[in-house]
């Protein structure tokens, strides 16, 4: 099963933030210039949600303009829809109220909390039952405490000021599955209701991930996440040539039937998206030029590419490629094009686009082309001479870790 589906709780009416939450609902607040939930929502897709659901009640014209103003930022593939209570229902009853909605098994996170981990990763963990993502904090006494067997269920969650210690605790994002939510009241809670239903059931399993967290709805996080979050999506991105590094370069590599993975290459991206690195894909596909195949076969190769890496829990953050050459044989792209390597032009696409951190990022090709773009854009480069190209990116993560740089 393939979870596409992305649910946000935003129906809280925010009172903690005063006359902050009056006029606007607390998840649309700005944080850095943009609204919290604009980054939550560009999280998911970044993952490949496609389907991103906003369960609203308070102030929800608001949430409606919102979502409007949205879908004309993202990508086509993406749609993004409201579903209003006509009450106050809690946390579960939001979520069962939609439930015409929902797909049989899909993401579901907190509209004001950011839990900055690789979410693909808890769909894994739920398997065919439901899993939350647990968070390993210092002092839990003001916080209810999962107890996790060594298979990763979850058989008990404490309650709070039973810990005075360091605890694990709910970190609001949950994979779950339609079916759990029936049989419950109109009104109810998914702490305080479904979570003990799945455990009694042997149902929820969860993790630990050691990442970023941060509750926007209190004043003090509020302040604090002006500057803490533009600084935590700054960050070091490894940009992967196609043909060569991720696939065999078979001699234009135009369709699905002629694509082979080189060893250990999705594992390699799904390291990276581990580690906290973007990932993109620049790749020289002169084969349009050379009349071949056409642009519309280099995105169903991507597409397929992509599906294929979200089955081992990885995804490439963005793409891009260049169909021009200056020899080819289709007029329409015939030329020396700024995007082609070794012109840096799609690295630099991308870098005007996403928040990386030159200084640590890094792109791997197969031949001098990739690394002259790279180290025009400023980047390092690393030339891929063959292997497992997991073990490549594993060498290098542990050197930049280590904070050597990498020679050029």
């Amino acid at each position: 099963m393939t979870t596409t589906q992305c649910a946000i709780l935003i129906g809280g009416m925010g009172t903690r933030l005063g006359a902050l939450t009056q006029e606007t609902p607390k998840p649309l607040l700005p944080v850095a210039g943009q609204p919290f939930l604009e980054i939550l929502v560009g999280e998911a897709v970044r993952r490949g949600f496609t389907d991103i659901l906003l369960l609203a009640a308070y102030k929800a014209a608001v949430v409606q303009d919102f979502a409007s103003s949205l879908r004309s930022k993202l990508p086509e593939d993406c749609q993004v829809s409201v579903s209003i209570e006509p009450a106050p229902l809690g946390t579960g009853g939001a979520v069962a109220y939609a439930a015409d909605s929902l797909h049989d098994q899909f993401l579901l996170l907190n509209g004001d909390t950011w839990f900055d981990f690789n979410w693909l990763d808890l769909i894994g963990v739920a398997n065919r039952g439901c899993a939350v993502a647990a968070r390993l904090v210092d002092n839990a006494d003001r916080h209810e405490t999962l107890v996790i067997s060594d298979t990763g269920a979850v058989t008990r969650i404490s309650p709070r000021a039973t810990n005075s210690g360091p605890g694990l605790i709910n970190g609001g994002v949950y994979v779950l599955r339609k079916s759990e939510l029936i049989g419950f009241a109109e009104s109810f809670s998914i702490e305080a209701d479904l979570l003990p239903s799945l455990i009694a059931r042997s149902q929820l399993h969860a993790r630990e991930y050691d990442s970023y967290f941060i509750d926007i709805g209190i004043p003090a996080t509020f302040q604090a996440a002006q500057s803490e979050i533009p600084a935590r999506r700054r960050r070091p991105a490894i940009f992967f040539d196609r043909d060569g590094v991720l696939n065999y370069d078979d001699n234009y590599v135009g369709s699905v039937e002629q694509f082979r993975w080189i060893p250990g290459a999705k594992e390699a991206v799904r390291l990276a998206n581990d580690s906290g690195y973007y990932v993109f894909v620049v790749t020289n596909q002169s084969g349009v030029a050379r009349g071949y195949y056409n642009e519309d076969a280099v995105r169903s190769v991507h597409s397929w590419m992509a599906e294929e890496l979200r089955g081992v829990g990885a995804y490439v953050d963005d793409w891009r490629y260049c169909p021009y050459h200056p020899h080819g044989t289709v007029e329409a792209y015939r030329s020396s094009h700024p995007w082609r390597k070794p012109e840096p032009g799609m690295i630099l696409d991308l870098l005007e686009k996403w928040p990386v951190d030159v200084a640590g990022s890094m792109l791997i090709g197969d031949k001098e082309s990739d690394c002259a773009a790279a180290r025009a854009a400023r980047i390092e480069p690393v030339l891929f001479e063959g292997g497992n190209l997991h073990q490549l990116v594993a060498d290098l993560i542990g050197v930049k870790r280590n904070g050597h740089g990498i020679p050029l």
